[in-house]
């Protein structure tokens, strides 16, 4: 395989069932910002879920960037570092960036509201694919002559975890 950059993505999904003290807060801070923020789609409290309020109204969308503010403390008190993503080693995987999403919501179940947050990695060479794992390097590592060896990592191909960006040169910033 010839090596390739790319960035990855891996999606937490968070539901009532948090386990961490990180999910949960996310769990509680989001529906009730979620609670607040819905009312200016929903006036007249027509609708009581978050399919129905988006269906109604497409600028409704925009939810999903102005919950995710409520968030914002949360992950970076994660020290960009991707909770439950590890290397082989056990050590975590870091990201660059991350997007919050409402995957579901009802304003009258707080036990129906489920939520995610993509985290994408910086600048990753892949030099390779054995079996399940990805053989990368932080970085780019495409033209590095100078260095007689890269320090590598061994990252497990896993449900929620994905390829966002590929390239044979340089990503975009």
């Amino acid at each position: 395989m010839e090596k390739v950059l790319v960035k990855l993505s891996f999606r937490q999904i968070i539901d009532m069932h948090a386990r961490t003290s990180f999910e949960t807060d996310v769990f509680h801070e989001s529906y009730n910002e979620f609670l607040m923020q819905v009312q200016a789609y929903n006036r007249e409290q027509q609708f009581t879920t978050w399919e129905q309020v988006r269906a109604a109204n497409p600028k409704a969308g925009s939810l999903n960037y102005k919950v995710g503010f409520s968030i914002g403390l949360f992950v970076k008190g994660l020290q960009q570092q991707i909770p439950g993503l590890t290397d082989n080693l056990g050590n975590p995987v870091p990201f660059e960036s991350h997007r919050f999403e409402i995957i579901t919501s009802d304003i009258t179940n707080k036990a129906a509201h489920k939520v995610g947050i993509v985290y994408t990695t910086g600048t990753l060479t892949l030099l390779g694919v054995l079996g399940e794992y990805m053989l990368l390097a932080a970085g780019d590592q495409l033209n590095n002559p100078d260095q007689p060896e890269i320090p590598t990592f061994m990252l497990k191909l896993q449900p929620q975890l994905s390829v966002s960006a590929y390239a044979l040169q340089g990503l975009p910033q």
